[in-house]
C-alpha cells in the first residue's frame, strides 16, 4: 500500500461498491448462516456504514451491487455453491427470498442499485462497468460479502478493466471467519491496495472540509 493512499482516494475519480449485502445473505433469514455470522460477530455493516457516510459527504458515487435467482430458474450459476443454496432456499416461494440490501446501510437517494441475475462478480452482465466508465472512474473501493468468492471475483475483474482497487480489510468478511486473512494476504492484496475504514473515511472527511 503506498505511503499516501490519499493519492488515489480523489473523490472525483473514485466509486464505492457494496457487494452482496442482502437480506438473504446477511439478514436473519440468510441463506449462508456462517458468513451472515461472521458479519455480525465483525460489525460488518457498521463499518460499512462509516466509510459510506464519508464517502457520501465526499462526493463520491455508491453502488449497490446485488443478485436474485429468476422465478423459472433460468440464469442461475451452474455452480455447486448455487446448488447448495438452491437446496437450502427449496420451500421457499420466490417472493419469500428477500434480495434487498440490508436495513442498517439502505441505499439513499441517488445511489445505485444494479441487480443482476447471473455471475459472481460485480461486473458481470450488470451494468457496473458502463456506469464506472460514465463517471470516469479510476478506483474502486470495494466492500461487502464474500472475500471467498464474491470481493476476489470483482478485484480482479475491476483490475482487468484497468481500474485502480482498494479494499479496507474490515468492510469484508469470510466464511471461515479464519479463511479472511490468508485471502487477504496472499490474493487480495496482489490485486487491490489494503486500507481500513477508519484510514479511508479519514481521508475523505479531510477532503470534504
Amino acid at each position: 500500500m503506498p505511503t499516501e493512499l490519499s493519492a488515489y482516494l480523489d473523490p472525483s475519480q473514485c466509486a464505492l461498491v457494496v457487494f452482496e449485502c442482502q437480506e438473504n445473505v446477511l439478514g436473519p433469514a440468510s441463506l449462508l448462516p456462517g458468513l451472515a455470522a461472521a458479519a455480525k460477530e465483525a460489525d460488518l455493516l457498521g463499518r460499512i456504514r462509516v466509510v459510506l457516510e464519508a464517502g457520501r459527504k465526499a462526493g463520491v458515487p455508491v453502488f449497490y451491487c446485488t443478485a436474485r435467482t429468476r422465478p423459472d430458474g433460468l440464469a442461475a450459476s451452474p455452480t455447486p455453491l448455487m446448488d447448495r443454496l438452491a437446496l437450502r432456499s427449496s420451500g421457499r416461494a420466490v417472493g419469500d427470498v428477500d434480495t434487498s440490501v440490508v436495513a442498517p446501510i439502505q441505499p439513499e437517494e441517488g445511489d445505485v442499485v444494479l441487480v443482476r441475475e447471473h455471475g459472481l462478480s460485480a461486473f458481470h452482465e450488470s451494468g457496473l462497468d458502463p456506469c464506472l466508465r460514465d463517471l470516469g472512474t479510476r478506483t474502486l473501493v470495494l466492500m461487502g460479502v464474500s472475500l471467498n468468492i464474491g470481493i476476489f471475483g470483482s478485484a480482479l475483474e475491476a483490475v482487468n478493466r484497468g481500474l485502480r482497487v482498494v479494499v479496507p480489510r474490515d468492510c469484508t468478511v469470510s466464511d471461515p471467519p479464519e479463511y479472511a486473512e490468508v485471502i487477504l494476504r496472499n490474493s487480495i492484496r496482489h490485486l487491490a491496495y489494503l486500507s481500513d475504514s477508519e484510514e479511508i473515511s479519514e481521508i475523505w472527511k479531510a477532503m470534504a472540509d
